[in-house]
């Protein structure tokens, strides 16, 4: 017979009273499944139903809509479109005011959840002092949807107003769980640090946090108008709609079908994948996003807040589980790498390109240094770009995680996601890690994640890190490995041949 979780005492919020159960290794008040808005499908979001007794807290509520990934690591959790809630880790809910965390989970605007032991905030919350909220937001077609099926002045960036909704509810309820409204911190991973950069620039989510956290967010972009509608007749054409709004009654397995052919599409046509812009996510939209995300940072109109900002060493590195993978293995050539260059700068400047990668990195066959030129073309320039010009307005500060992930599959590189798990301390639990790793975490390696989530509980504490501000020219940057150090232009020049 299994030991039954501690519970918490009740807590009373505005919608209704809660309790929740203790973590039994890290000891934190854990809230699971706290709905923060009700949205009907291709609606916005709208505030939840209050409850009348005490709502069970204990275990997860449902995550998003979505299609099965390509690397599975875990059993998918139950999925339903009333998926609008969160999660909340805190030490103690009392009247402390402590620094609230909030994450954006990843998954490429398709997939992913603010649960599971990736995900897990207790152990963060519990060692830095502070309110840990991770959160769903709709996803794929229902989040992103390219067409308004409510009429003209129905929003498109569904799973941002759902994030800004989350937000809400963060302003009006957190103080009863130990946190401080007026000091919240947004921290998100790829998809999720994309997310964070579109709230930056989103009118509507203008003082709902107070610093941002973008951890290898990709590209920062949003899809043009002309490409709304050619993917709004996909949908329509896979779905055997008529028009949007008979997708709003669509059963949901209908919808997941053609989300999942349009994702196979985009993989396997030479002439789009080479881009690799995602189907789903931020689009220019008049209700929401007027321009994308980077062209707001990069003219001054976004929130000037703090902002930490940052990826991998090799975010798209040439590893074997992208070997395994067909239309993967097709974007690691040189001439995919040089398509998009060619295209944007002429043949000559695109082979410069090529060259100065090739002598930046002796001995790097072709699979190699393509990753690098899309590893710093997706993740590493935009995290510059945004970085010098942020600067200019708000204290700004940079890193890079180097450590390599050791594993046989994850091939020896600091790729995409290597860092998560020691941002939140789950890497003895993370499916993840055992994936990257191929084992338990060292010593080292824990102190390493130590010194991470010091230095994000530093930033969501006081708006600073323990290092100096990044400025154009110098560009300091913290660099994370086994070994703590800091470096003016971390990899040379290489990137400023783009």
């Amino acid at each position: 017979m299994t030991d039954q979780p501690r519970r918490t005492g009740v807590i009373q919020t505005r919608s209704g009273a809660v309790q929740g159960v203790v973590d039994p290794l890290w000891g934190a008040q854990v809230y699971r499944g706290l709905p923060y808005a009700q949205a009907e499908r291709f609606a916005e979001p709208r505030s939840p139903e209050p409850w009348i007794g005490v709502r069970d807290a204990a275990g997860n509520g449902p995550v998003a809509p979505q299609n099965a990934p390509e690397f599975n690591l875990s059993v998918l959790p139950a999925m339903d479109e009333a998926c609008l809630n969160l999660n909340v880790f805190t030490p103690a809910a009392d009247a402390a005011r402590r620094p609230v965390l909030v994450y954006i989970h990843a998954g490429a605007f398709v997939s992913g959840a603010g649960s599971g032991a990736t995900q897990d905030g207790a152990r963060l919350a519990a060692e830095e002092d502070v309110v840990v909220v991770t959160i769903n937001y709709r996803l794929g077609i229902l989040g992103w949807p390219p067409f308004s099926a409510r009429g003209a002045g129905a929003g498109r960036n569904l799973g941002l107003s759902d994030q800004v909704a989350a937000l809400a509810w963060i302003g009006d309820h957190i103080a009863a769980f130990g946190g401080d409204p007026g000091k919240v911190t947004l921290f998100g991973y790829s998809a999720g640090g994309w997310s964070i950069v579109a709230l930056l620039a989103l009118p509507a989510a203008k003082g709902l946090f107070h610093r941002a956290v973008v951890q290898s967010g990709s590209e920062f972009s949003a899809t043009s108008p002309g490409d709304q509608d050619a993917l709004a007749a996909r949908v329509l054409a896979l779905t055997g709609a008529a028009d949007a709004s008979e997708l709003i009654s669509a059963p949901l397995d209908r919808l997941l079908a053609a989300q999942q052919a349009l994702l196979e599409e985009r993989q396997n046509d030479p002439a789009r994948r080479v881009d690799e812009g995602v189907v789903f996510g931020p689009r220019i939209d008049p209700a929401s996003l007027a321009e994308p995300p980077m062209a707001t940072v990069l003219a001054g109109r976004e929130h000037p807040l703090p902002l930490l900002i940052g990826s991998t060493e090799d975010e798209l590195g040439w590893t074997p589980f992208r070997a395994g993978l067909d239309w993967l293995a097709a974007l690691h050539t040189r001439d995919a790498s040089l398509e998009t260059p060619t295209r944007a700068f002429g043949a000559a400047r695109a082979r410069a390109i090529w060259d100065a990668y090739a002598a930046a990195y002796p001995g790097a066959d072709d699979a190699a240094l393509a990753g690098r030129i899309r590893s710093d073309r997706y993740y590493r320039l935009p995290a510059i770009h945004a970085a010098e010009a942020h600067a200019a307005r708000a204290p700004t500060w940079m890193y890079r995680f180097e450590l390599k992930a050791p594993s046989e599959v994850a091939g020896n590189v600091s790729t995409h996601a290597t860092d998560l798990a020691f941002w939140l301390g789950t890497m003895a639990a993370s499916p993840l890690q055992r994936f990257l790793f191929g084992r338990a975490p060292t010593v080292d390696e824990e102190a390493l994640a130590r010194r991470m989530r010091a230095d994000l509980a530093m930033f969501a504490r006081t708006g600073r890190c323990a290092w100096p501000p990044y400025r154009a020219g110098e560009r300091l940057t913290r660099l994370y490995d086994l070994q703590d150090s800091l470096a003016e232009d971390p990899g040379g020049g290489v990137r400023d041949v783009w």
